[in-house]
């Protein structure tokens, strides 16, 4: 399973108001079927696990941007508001117990001093492997709409400020996993979450970095990124 495609095909879903094909029982079980020769066993199963609940993700960010466009005291948008809250919920717990599996066999990234003396992102995250690190960034592009969301629907908790961390875990990858050819493929998705979230300063930051991504990989230019969630 081509998992760069996969995350471009949820990012188009979710971006795009379609609703995902991937998040059909019948792709679930096309993913479980397959397997990748060059991978442990267990690190493909719980790659495909992680990969068959992020596929709800596009469903979550349809009714929050919805909700921009709804009087939010209506009961039409008080019911969205409900089943968003438990959808967000639910993703928070699978993932979760998805978080607790990976970590046994995927070690966490390391800081390191930035390659390139980044002035907004001074240290940078080295991973082992660039399949743990692609993986690592769809946990925190998961772990940012999660967050948002909650953080939307005024739920208990640090959410603002999870959502930064997230979101800066994902822009100090991008010397280490936005290399060669399919850097723009691997970080695709993370950065278009990134987008929705950054401050004046970061979205700054990300249009610089998708400059760059856009000479491999036109899709990358800044203007197919704009952010639709916090207009």
């Amino acid at each position: 399973m081509n998992h760069h495609l996969t995350m471009l095909q949820v990012m188009h879903s979710m971006f795009s108001g379609e609703s995902c094909f991937l998040a059909s029982e019948e792709w679930h079980k096309m993913m479980r079927e397959q397997y990748t020769a060059n991978m442990s066993r267990e690190l493909h199963d719980i790659i495909e696990e992680f990969f068959a609940f992020f596929t709800y993700t596009p469903s979550l960010v349809h009714k929050l941007y919805g909700l921009k466009h709804m009087d939010v005291s209506t009961p039409q948008a008080l019911q969205i508001i409900s089943s968003a809250l438990e959808e967000a919920l639910r993703l928070q717990a699978r993932t979760a117990v998805w978080y607790g599996k990976f970590t046994k066999i995927a070690p966490p990234p390391t800081e390191a001093p930035s390659w390139r003396n980044d002035p907004l992102f001074p240290k940078i995250l080295i991973y082992s492997d660039i399949v743990y690190a692609t993986i690592w960034c769809g946990y925190y592009s998961c772990m940012v709409i999660v967050h948002e969301s909650l953080r939307t629907f005024s739920y208990p908790g640090p959410h603002e400020a999870m959502v930064i961390h997230f979101r800066d875990q994902i822009c100090k990858s991008v010397e280490y996993c936005g290399g060669g050819v399919l850097g723009p493929y691997r970080m695709g998705f993370a950065l278009r979450v990134a987008m929705e979230v950054a401050d004046p300063m970061t979205k700054t930051w990300l249009i610089a970095r998708l400059k760059e991504f856009s000479k491999i990989y036109a899709a990358s230019q800044p203007e197919n990124n704009v952010a639709v969630l916090s207009d």
